[in-house]
């Protein structure tokens, strides 16, 4: 007898023993439910304003974040490949530019990905240099806080032994890290034109002054962020210290192209977010420290 019921317990439906978390998951299913025909509602009435967002981050990507990342991308990672994934893993990733670093850091492998996925997430240099043409000013704040970024990760999570560390990917041929990359920058462009159809859709139903609308467009996509925030009437060190937050901070758009490469890595997604959140703060009192310094008025 009580080995049936043993059994009778083994075989009943796991979905019975939690109810709760079933109506926690409908709960939540059902918000996303609405969110999403909420979303679809405002496309279907505002559809032109969605298309010109739609072209114009396609135009960005284009012009601006295809040529500033797609180089980077599969020389860091021939770089990797050529010294080891390990070992390069973070150098190579802060040269390549976002998904690129994080994809880097999920490919090399090894210990304390939080603490490197602080360093690895950044912006690529040509983006920085090129695009955004912030100089060196722009690149050593970007640089120098992630360092701040990285001191604060160290300080909430405790150094992993190499036990149990992920191991490196094997090397790739170069065809494959192209095909790779471009399979990579397809995705690029698709957050971009949908996080700025997101804030073309929240500035049709909801009208925003010039700065907000800037602070909105960076907070969901970095590329038409940057682009918003250079046409406000600013100082020009106010104006790079703000390209450079914004640069730090990456976007949602950004950071939801490395959440899947983050992820294989092991890092805590809500951890790695407070941690662009201080990159994106100490750039900006970086960069103003810098010009103040060497750039005096």
């Amino acid at each position: 007898m009580k080995t049936d019921c043993v059994q009778k317990a083994k075989n009943a439906p796991p979905s019975s023993a939690a109810p709760g978390v079933r109506t926690r998951l409908s709960a939540r299913r059902a918000g996303q439910a609405v969110l999403w025909c909420a979303l679809l509602c405002a496309l279907a009435l505002h559809p032109q304003a969605a298309m010109e967002a739609a072209r114009t981050a396609c135009r960005q990507w284009a012009t601006g974040v295809m040529p500033a990342l797609f180089p980077f991308l599969v020389l860091s990672q021939m770089l990797a490949n050529a010294v080891g994934g390990s070992t390069m893993a973070v150098p190579a990733a802060m040269l390549a530019g976002s998904p690129a670093g994080a994809r880097l850091l999920a490919l090399g492998g090894g210990a304390n990905a939080q603490r490197k996925a602080a360093l690895c997430a950044t912006a690529s240099p040509l983006f920085l240099l090129g695009t955004l043409e912030g100089g060196v000013p722009m690149i050593a704040a970007h640089w120098l806080g992630a360092a701040v970024s990285y001191g604060f990760v160290c300080l909430l999570t405790p150094k992993d032994s190499d036990k149990g560390a992920l191991p490196a990917a094997p090397p790739a041929a170069l065809a494959k890290i192209i095909a790779g990359g471009a399979d990579a920058m397809l995705s690029v462009c698709g957050c971009m034109v949908f996080f700025s159809v997101l804030t073309a859709l929240a500035e049709a139903l909801h009208p925003l002054a010039p700065p907000a609308g800037a602070a909105l467009a960076a907070l969901l996509e970095m590329a038409g962020g940057c682009a918003r925030i250079a046409s406000l009437p600013l100082a020009p060190i106010q104006r790079g210290a703000l390209l450079c937050a914004a640069a730090s901070f990456g976007g949602l758009s950004v950071f939801w192209q490395n959440m899947p490469y983050l992820r294989a890595a092991g890092v805590n997604i809500c951890l790695q977010f407070a941690a662009k959140l201080v990159h994106a703060f100490a750039a900006y009192a970086i960069y103003l420290l810098l010009c103040s310094v060497f750039l005096p008025a």
